[in-house]
């Protein structure tokens, strides 16, 4: 049953008939507002927002069929309107009903009964549009704003929706992800994107609810994005069994990750630190030994040539010994508020005289509004310069490094990107086995940033290269500093498929 609250707007240029509706709206509980031609009409729709209009075509200044049309050209969500009129052209009512009237009654009212039948159940059908309508509203927000990504691909594989945090998780707008032909597997990683293909395409069993597969998907600025992917096939309409669309989700778990690499390389450090004291402690001895033999044997000979070479293995060696040691010696830190894009920058102007005389570039694209790190910035400084430099001695002449910096969760990344053929042995980087000034900068910056609870990642497919520096911005369970605003176009996006899905 309608609220008997409702508000009921009477236009009735006839007084006799006007007050007739309106007293016997009262006196059935309405609350009645009444208009003597279209144009007033119209007025006391904008002021006194009625739930339901009783509207005659018939009226002087504007009449009906003109308010009606005035109505649908405001948008919005205007009241019904059932039409009461002498008019009994078939025409005419077809117009009426196609110009949005909810219902038609010949005036004059015969049965105040069937006027009353016919107001119940525009106003119960406008209260089940409206809470419709609220529904999606409420559903349309919540799926918009979960942290994770939401997504519907077509039976083509193209995306027929997806969410906005699809601008915080890879850096893409809505509108950029919705406009390109096979944007969904494109940000998948290269790696990974034929499994994730294959996971797609094949055909769901009829009893199959979903399939998770874990994957990786690639950043607009290049950062690697571990994720969960959950694919849910929905049935076409009326055809059990056939899929029509793959719904699904994605849940960023890099966080995870990067926790769990982090716990097992500290307890690979924590091991082969053990280990390597006491095998230094092992060595040092008989190598003392030897050293000592091979100086007595230098004295009493100095042309034997086995001496020398004795005594070189030995410094070697020695060297070795100091290098492991240093490599897992703790690093101090002196912690302070510092910006991750002030550091990229002082790394670049160091390095700036080293990069003219090789006809060498850099090309940043730093994130505006990273919020601060509390890390030690001379050591970070230090990393960077570390791995720019790297980057500059392997690419050809006037060859290009690319910084870009980004926000993913807790953590802030800065990835440094190069082009150069295959790096040999890039497993052993971040060692302090290699002999070499370069290769002995890598190892230090390695344990800097673990020191600092971050991560130093290199990656190569083909001739792009790329390391990832990834910092935390605080530690578990305190406060995230807010994101940054997100472009305007994903409004616009959110209005334009709100609007769609009200139709």
């Amino acid at each position: 049953m309608a609220d008997k609250k409702a508000k009921i707007l009477v236009v009735e240029d006839d007084p006799d008939v006007r007050q007739a509706l309106s007293l016997w709206l009262t006196g059935t509980g309405y609350a009645v507002v009444e208009a003597e031609d279209g144009r007033a009409g119209l007025a006391v729709v904008a002021d006194e927002k009625p739930d339901a209009v009783l509207l005659d075509l018939r009226l002087p200044v504007l009449d009906g069929f003109g308010v009606l049309e005035a109505l649908a050209r405001q948008g919005g969500e205007p009241p019904p309107v059932i039409v009461i009129s002498g008019q009994d052209e078939i025409a005419g009512v077809v117009r009426a009903f196609r110009m949005g009237a909810a219902d038609y009654l010949q005036k004059p009212v015969v049965s105040f009964d069937l006027l009353g039948h016919a107001l119940e159940a525009v106003l119960e059908r406008e209260h089940l549009s409206r809470a419709v309508r609220l529904a999606e509203t409420r559903y349309f927000n919540l799926v918009q704003n979960l942290p994770l990504l939401v997504f519907v691909l077509d039976a083509d594989g193209e995306l027929a929706f997806i969410n906005k945090f699809c601008r915080t998780l890879l850096g893409h707008s809505r509108g950029e992800a919705l406009t390109e032909p096979g944007w969904f597997l494109s940000r998948v990683h290269p790696e990974d994107r034929e499994r994730v293909a294959a996971l797609l395409r094949r055909d769901f069993s009829p009893r199959e609810r979903a399939r998770t597969e874990e994957c990786r998907f690639v950043h607009k600025n290049g950062a690697t994005i571990h994720a969960l992917l959950r694919a849910i096939p929905a049935a076409r309409p009326g055809r059990e069994g056939e899929v029509a669309s793959i719904e699904g989700i994605v849940v960023d778990i890099t966080d995870r990750v990067e926790l769990e690499r982090f716990v097992v390389q500290e307890e690979k450090l924590k091991t082969l630190g053990a280990i390597s004291a006491e095998v230094a402690h092992e060595i040092r001895n008989p190598l003392f030994s030897i050293a000592g033999f091979a100086h007595r044997l230098q004295a009493r000979l100095p042309e034997n040539r086995e001496a020398s070479i004795i005594l070189a293995e030995a410094r070697r060696l020695e060297d070795i010994l100091d290098r492991i040691s240093t490599y897992l010696h703790p690093v101090d830190l002196r912690p302070r508020q510092c910006s991750l894009s002030a550091i990229a920058t002082a790394a670049l102007e160091f390095l700036a005289p080293e990069f003219s005389a090789r006809g060498v570039t850099a090309e940043t694209k730093l994130a505006p509004g990273l919020p601060e790190l509390r890390i030690d910035p001379d050591l970070l400084t230090q990393v960077v310069t570390s791995l720019v430099r790297f980057a500059a001695r392997h690419l050809s002449e006037g060859g290009r490094v690319r910084l870009a910096s980004s926000r993913h969760a807790r953590f802030v990344h800065l990835d440094v990107a190069f082009a150069a053929a295959p790096v040999p042995e890039p497993d052993l980087l971040f060692l302090p086995f290699q002999e070499g000034e370069e290769r002995m900068g890598l190892p230090l910056a390695y344990r800097i940033v673990k020191n600092m609870g971050g991560s130093l990642t290199f990656s190569q497919i083909g001739p792009e290269a790329a390391f990832t520096v990834q910092l935390p911005l605080g530690l578990p369970g305190d406060p995230l500093p807010p994101p940054g605003d997100e472009a305007e176009g994903d409004e616009a996006d959110d209005d334009a498929e709100r609007t769609g899905s009200a139709r």
